[in-house]
């Protein structure tokens, strides 16, 4: 019998939530799980951090793992592929939280390089260990995230394998761990709706929501006890509340509850251009502005700004309707762009257009930056509509490019600096005692501390200038008194 009964949980603990905020990466930090909270999302996750930083990284925890007390129902992801690690992180925080979970779904790169999320996925009986052990050592429920297989009596199989382990609450992501970036597609409920059919614990569905009427639509065709949605949410917090509110009255909200709970500027800026990436296909001037802003103050000013021109253009009826038939300026889900055979070639002739355009020479930002200015020059001359696009997308290709180097370099430039410091800390060091850690007395005659030459001076009955201490000479000077009486 299971250590924790999963449905128990699910209604007591988690009050049968429906609404989940996904566990994303720099990304559900605690003043958007907050904002979410606010509209309608019923529990939310951490983003997910590394079991093994977390363990040994004191910086890492702090800056990783913030909550409150209005922060619940709350569960914590790690990756890992480590049990004893896995375990050691959750029952650090395991008072702070209501469940652990295990990412066995992120299809990145660093994924694979860090063998971990959905790379585990052919390693059952690693997989086992580490959520068994888990289960075992904690006081807490633990959950995990899984993607499918093509095959969906294998997905089954898999997931009736995860589940074994005594975990309470499983959620499937629908796609495959090849579906990502430009190859992400449509995700298979039908593959969902298997495992729910086959396990007897709460299942979490994850994949295809766009908008409020997905989340019913999904779990009417699913039958899950709840619904994740992670990057519609970074478009539309209000997403679970059935509303598409004002991008300028979320961003602000977003400031409100960074004020209270402050995160990195890193998380803010990713923020603000998802719910404003409408608004900056307009209004480019005020994405390059608020992407240089490093002050809350003058964020929120900026948002005002914004609010002011957009209400201007309501006054004036100059109102574009968006893929999802809504207005700019309102918080909605991002839609991409379909793969077909016609945009996969498109993308290669840009790629060989660009290494065409890019000299072998040119591994500077400042050599791609004259590339960048050649092709939007060229945009003067007389090219048809098709052209003009194809050199625009060239350049931001590699602008991308440019941006990539200059971090790179940034990168280098930092580690030379930490380097350099560390040699002169180094030099700045001060030299150790000859007999102990303590530092060496500068004046002292046998290169000891003050306790280690006061012993040598009484033991040997010697005498150090350099710490006054003269006990030969007063040993002498005794002796002489005593001759004279």
């Amino acid at each position: 019998m299971p250590k924790h009964d999963g449905y128990k949980f699910w209604r007591e603990k988690l009050n049968e939530c429906k609404y989940v905020l996904a566990p994303m990466v720099d990304a559900s930090e605690l003043p958007w799980r907050m904002l979410s909270r606010k509209y309608s999302s019923q529990l939310c996750y951490t983003p997910m951090m590394n079991a093994g930083v977390f363990v040994r990284d004191s910086t890492y925890r702090t800056e990783n793992f913030v909550t409150c007390a209005e922060d619940r129902p709350l569960i914590a992801q790690f990756c890992s592929d480590d049990p004893e690690l896995f375990t050691k992180a959750a029952q650090m925080i395991q008072d702070q939280c209501d469940a652990v979970d295990l990412n066995l779904g992120c299809p990145q790169n660093i994924a694979r390089r860090g063998h971990y999320g959905a790379f585990l996925q052919e390693e059952w009986e690693l997989i086992h260990k580490i959520l068994s052990h888990a289960v075992e050592n904690l006081k807490i429920p633990v959950t995990a995230k899984i993607r499918v297989f093509d095959d969906i009596g294998k997905t089954v199989e898999y997931a009736k394998m995860v589940a074994s382990t005594g975990i309470s609450i499983l959620t499937v992501h629908g796609r495959t761990r090849e579906q990502k970036g430009p190859n992400t597609g449509l995700a298979s409920w039908k593959h969902i709706k298997a495992v729910k059919d086959s396990l007897k614990i709460p299942v979490f569905a994850n994949g295809n929501i766009l908008c409020f009427n997905d989340v019913i639509e999904c779990m009417k065709e699913t039958g899950c006890d709840g619904v994740m949605v992670a990057e519609p949410n970074l478009f539309n917090p209000a997403l679970f509340s059935g509303l598409n509110p004002s991008t300028y009255d979320i961003a602000y909200e977003y400031m409100l509850f960074v004020e209270k709970y402050p995160c990195s500027y890193a998380c803010i800026r990713g923020h603000l251009f998802k719910i404003f990436q409408k608004v900056f296909e307009r209004h480019k001037e005020y994405r390059e502005k608020m992407g240089k802003l490093r002050d809350i103050d003058e964020i929120k000013k900026c948002i005002l700004e914004i609010k002011d021109v957009i209400i201007k253009e309501k006054e004036i009826d100059q109102q574009e309707k968006t893929d999802m038939n809504l207005s700019y300026w309102l918080c909605q889900s991002y839609i991409r762009p379909i793969q077909t055979t016609d945009t996969s070639k498109e993308r290669e002739d840009l790629k060989k257009m660009v290494e065409e355009r890019i000299s072998e020479d040119a591994s500077s930002p400042n050599a791609l930056k004259r590339h960048i200015d050649e092709l939007t020059s060229s945009l003067n001359e007389t090219l048809d509509k098709n052209e003009k696009e194809s050199v625009l997308k060239c350049a931001k290709i590699i602008e991308r490019k440019k941006r990539k180097l200059e971090k790179i370099e940034r990168k280098a430039k930092y580690f030379e600096e930490q380097e350099a410091r560390r040699q002169d800390n180094k030099k700045d060091r001060y030299i150790p005692c000859g007999l102990c850690k303590n530092p060496k007395g500068e004046k002292c005659e046998f290169a000891l501390c003050r306790k280690c030459c006061k012993n040598k001076v009484f033991t040997e009955m010697v005498d150090c200038k350099g710490h006054q201490l003269k006990y030969r000479i007063k040993k002498q000077s005794d002796e002489i008194k005593v001759e004279k009486t």
